[in-house]
């Protein structure tokens, strides 16, 4: 008896961290969805401090434009992606320095030639330069020193894409190594080790990496540079190149979600063809996320590999689709585990609950040895599914409405996410309570199909609209492919959009790693053909049959804990005959499943 009551006692404190763990998703939901917000909210850096206020504390924001790259808080990035150098124009303002150093060897009258140069603005840079250069070409090795020293204040580029500045820098190196002045050089040298550290230049990847192996030559014992910093500057090549992206297709934002190198960090972007702006969140956010109500101040939230758990003895597991997460969400209590001790209260109460049990028992016996096993094996189907389905949901939906009935949410921005939340919520009940009567209008033979006229692809792109919103929000991209000619077809556009809103639903709730679904449409002589293609997890051969019967899913699906009641490809399957089509299946495990639905195009 104690033991039956210490299991009670232990399920107590299970649904207790179940209750608030599905509501800590929820909330984490919200508050990653009003961060995104906010990002789309910042044009330049630093953000204005109510939008920097949105953030977790030690995100860090970055700015890609033509302008180059900007990061707030500051912190150095040692190389920036590779821009083609623009093009300039000296003119003819060298050609006769050019001719009295490279023809004459008339050194002297070459640097008189500069010395105006060196004065204007344009050509300042360039000039000191040169009759740095011409001075060590003549021996001069002392004014050649003093000159390239006189470069360290220049902000420009050579014609390279080289700093003229860093060129100076590393000419002084090399020219005191040469003089014997050791010591110098070495100062000189340290002194160019942490300019490159600290990012003071904009120098490509390879040129960065150049000049660190010099200093060794220098008498630097530079190592390799640090791994964080290195890391933070791949970070900032790859949004680049996502940047670059975007340039080439300024009709689209491009908007998603990465990790740095060594999946230390989680980012999240968004990109158009005038600018990329990101955020760099810390390694901490999922528990800044997680606003807990006070009274739940014992819970514990781990991220954790999908599949293992931390160790704690009683702990509740919760997947999400947030992709910044990184893993599984692990919520456990500091309050002690139940021990064998129970009171007399607990100890009837299981008692009542036994008798419960029994006598439910007794009745689903009694049902099973009445009715034919099949009917009793379908409704224990049923009754599994559905109930998976509406408790995350339900339960949510209550922990929500207490808080509100409570008036224990006080900021009003969150109770409007709130209320926002518990209408999708609502509907997402309402569309599953609508698919079940569907559902069993169709077995039952009442279900009435409306068939007119309509244009197959017309369907398609009204479907992919439908389903679009929640797509993007889930990081999700839509590639439709569709034939320009219109192809009619008779159907039941509300049934047609149902099975390709469902085909759509199941390409990305099986789709973990790739986040692109691919639609196309080809018209043929006799028939139309739609296919929904992913690169998600596949179906297993033997199960390509079954899965059209209603109740069964994939046992790859029921493993990862992907949520659903099995009559999505039933209704799919009894729609396309309804409408004198066909639905088929190419799938490979570890590949990616295509369903192609197959109706014939309507007489002329």
């Amino acid at each position: 008896m104690q033991d039956q009551d210490r299991n009670l006692e232990v399920q107590h404190y299970r649904d207790r961290l179940g209750t608030m763990a599905d509501f800590a998703v929820a909330q984490l939901k919200i508050t990653y969805d009003d961060w995104y917000r906010g990002l789309k909210d910042i044009q330049t850096l630093p953000p204005f401090p109510a939008l920097v206020a949105r953030f977790p504390k030690g995100s860090t924001f970055i700015l890609i434009s033509g302008d180059g790259v900007q990061v707030y808080p500051r912190r150095p990035v040692l190389f920036i992606p590779a821009r083609s150098a623009p093009s300039r124009s000296l003119d003819r303002a060298f050609d006769a320095a050019d001719e009295f150093e490279l023809r004459e060897h008339r050194y002297d009258r070459a640097i008189e030639a500069l010395q105006p140069l060196s004065m204007a603005s344009a050509t300042r840079s360039e000039a000191l330069l040169r009759i740095a250069r011409i001075e060590y070409k003549s021996g001069n090795k002392r004014a050649s020193l003093d000159d390239y020293g006189r470069l360290s204040g220049e902000n420009g580029l050579n014609e390279s894409g080289t700093p003229y500045a860093l060129l100076g820098a590393t000419a002084r190196c090399r020219i005191l190594e040469e003089l014997g002045l050791k010591q110098e050089a070495l100062k000189e040298a340290e002194v160019l080790r942490t300019a490159l550290l600290d990012g003071r230049w904009p120098l490509s990847r390879e040129a960065f990496e150049y000049n660190w192996s010099q200093l060794e030559r220098f008498g630097v014992s530079a190592g390799p540079p640090p791994q964080s910093s290195m890391d933070f500057a791949l970070t900032v090549a790859g949004l680049d190149d996502t940047w670059q992206q975007a340039v080439k297709s300024p009709e689209i934002s491009f908007f998603g979600s990465q990790f740095t190198p060594g999946h230390t960090a989680p980012i999240t972007y968004e990109a158009t063809a005038n600018r990329l702006i990101a955020v760099v969140l810390p390694r901490d956010w999922v528990q800044e996320g997680l606003r807990l109500p006070h009274n739940f101040d014992d819970i514990r939230c781990n991220v954790v590999p999908p599949g293992q758990h931390s160790g704690a003895a009683i702990t509740v597991t919760r997947s999400t689709s947030i992709q910044e997460v990184g893993g599984d969400l692990e919520f456990s209590s500091t309050l002690p585990t139940p021990d064998a001790s129970a009171g007399r209260t607990l100890l009837l109460v299981g008692f009542a609950i036994m008798l419960i049990v029994v006598l439910g028992s007794g009745y689903v016996v009694h049902r099973a040895i009445t009715r034919e096993l099949q009917v009793a094996q379908l409704q224990s189907d049923f009754v599994a599914a559905v109930s998976h389905e509406f408790r995350s949901p339900l339960t949510t939906l209550r922990t929500i409405t207490e808080l509100l009935a409570q008036d224990r949410i006080q900021d009003e921005s969150r109770r409007r996410q709130s209320y926002v939340f518990l209408d999708h919520e609502t509907n997402r009940l309402h569309r599953l309570v609508e698919d079940l009567l569907d559902f069993g209008r169709m077995e039952s033979g009442r279900k009435q199909y409306r068939m007119e006229t309509l244009d197959a692809f017309h369907v398609v792109r009204s479907a992919v609209s439908d389903v679009g919103e929640n797509a993007v929000a889930n990081g999700f991209r839509l590639e439709t492919n569709l034939d320009l000619v219109s192809a009619p077809i008779r159907a039941d556009e509300e049934a047609l959009r149902r099975t390709l809103r469902n085909l759509l639903e199941n390409a990305m709730k099986y789709s973990p790693e790739c986040r692109t679904v691919w639609v196309e449409g080809m018209i043929g002589s006799r028939h139309v053909s739609i296919s929904v293609r992913d690169q998600g997890m596949g179906i297993d051969a033997a199960e390509q049959q079954a899965i059209f019967q209603k109740f069964v899913r994939g046992q790859a699906a029921k493993k990862a804990g992907i949520k659903g009641t099995g009559i999505g490809l039933s209704m799919v399957r009894q729609i396309a005959t309804a409408m004198g089509g066909e639905i088929h299946l190419q799938s490979e495990v570890g590949v990616g499943s295509t369903f192609t639905l197959v109706l014939p195009l309507a007489d002329d």
